[in-house]
């Protein structure tokens, strides 16, 4: 009994691994990017089909999170109760915005506009992912179609991603385009008091570290302990309660093994409300930001999902009824602030303790993992590491 969730959960540890954090912090939305590839997987036919199905974990797919009433008109795209048709439900369910919260997932496929894209796959991408297929002209008027797939991005992130596809990504020889962001800002419902926030150290390996600045609070908050591998984990809801931040933070030497040992099944477990348990917690987090850029080709080829990528090889016959039709470019570009702000309503929680015992100590001075889940459906949204400031 598999759901999307749990597909696009699985992908998002198998992702992880593929990324080398040697190289800096990581940073990624799971859930954007496989909205991005569900899109193109309803176009793809054969082996390319089994293999993206197969890397996004579709084919495990069981259990339909759809509503009946929706069912016979959702069934020309996908088959009942399939990836297609839960996602549909998953993008609807999450996409919100208030005055404390805002989340969009945006994507869109950018072709080549001599190719005929058929009716059925423009149809299915509009009413399962919310999505349209714009025509573009790479082959006569590439920077044109650059700097008209980086407005629309910078424009449904707020302005925060800019130059999603950086000069010279694309040239006269581009088919296809798939374009997906994800903006995310939450405030917490108990807010870091600014005047608590100090420059301290975080340690980026045993001899070196760098001061950053380390917000602080005193609170009631759910943690767990975890003995193998050694690891605090910490629950910071965002305001309603709607979504949460877990940050992973292993004990100084453990974050390789953490790394290698961690899985889908594993984080379930261990941010299981059996393993939470609420306790009053004096809190040190670092206020930070995140700016990452991924070529997805490379790391998707080396999941297994190669034909789509690979001219000649590729089968989109369901896009375009061509087999020429190929993914060019798959860039996944995300941001991350991370600061003291939280509901004003809420600001006073956690003051009042009038207890003479000491808390204990939460403090991420050190690597750590960290998730932003989503509560009712319980979608990791993103997923990063912070291994240096």
């Amino acid at each position: 009994m598999t759901t999307l969730v749990d597909a696009i959960n699985k992908f998002a540890f198998d992702l992880h691994k593929k990324i080398d954090g040697t190289s800096g912090n990581i940073f990624f939305s799971p859930m954007s990017i496989a909205a991005a590839l569900g899109m193109v997987s309803l176009g793809a036919r054969g082996d390319t089909a089994k293999q993206m199905e197969k890397v996004l974990h579709f084919n495990e797919v069981t259990i339909s999170g759809s509503s009946p009433g929706s069912a016979e008109k959702d069934t020309q795209c996908d088959r009942p109760g399939g990836p297609h048709i839960q996602f549909k439900a998953l993008l609807a369910a999450i996409n919100h915005h208030d005055k404390n919260f805002e989340l969009s997932i945006a994507n869109r496929l950018y072709g080549e506009e001599k190719y005929t894209f058929l009716q059925q796959f423009l149809h299915c991408t509009k009413e399962m992912y919310h999505a349209e297929l714009q025509k573009v002209d790479f082959e006569k008027k590439p920077e044109e179609a650059r700097n008209e797939i980086n407005t629309w991005v910078e424009k449904q992130t707020n302005g925060k991603i800019k130059d999603l596809m950086a000069s010279g990504s694309i040239d006269t020889t581009t088919i296809l385009v798939l374009a997906n962001a994800i903006y995310f800002k939450g405030n917490w419902k108990s807010q870091f008091d600014k005047k608590l926030t100090k420059e301290a150290p975080f340690w980026i390996n045993e001899n070196q570290s760098k001061n950053v600045p380390m917000m602080n609070m005193e609170g009631e908050f759910n943690v767990a302990y975890i003995q193998n591998p050694s690891l605090q984990i910490l629950e910071l809801p965002y305001d309603k309660n709607d979504m949460s931040m877990f940050i992973l933070l292993p004990d100084k030497k453990e974050l390789h093994q953490l790394e290698k040992e961690l899985t889908y099944a594993k984080f379930q477990e261990w941010t299981s409300s059996k393993n939470m348990q609420k306790q009053k917690l004096d809190i040190y987090v670092p206020k930070f930001k995140l700016e990452e850029t991924y070529e997805l080709n490379k790391l998707l080829v080396a999941l297994g999902m190669t034909d789509v990528f690979t001219r000649g090889k590729a089968d989109l016959s369901g896009m375009s009824g061509s087999k020429n039709l190929f993914v060019s470019r798959a860039i996944h570009k995300s941001y991350v602030v991370v600061n003291e702000e939280g509901t004003e309503a809420a600001a006073a929680t956690g003051v009042g303790f009038s207890t003479t015992s000491m808390p204990m100590q939460f403090r991420a001075d050190h690597p750590f993992l960290f998730f932003v889940r989503d509560k009712k459906s319980q979608s990791i949204l993103v997923l990063g590491g912070y291994y240096s400031p």
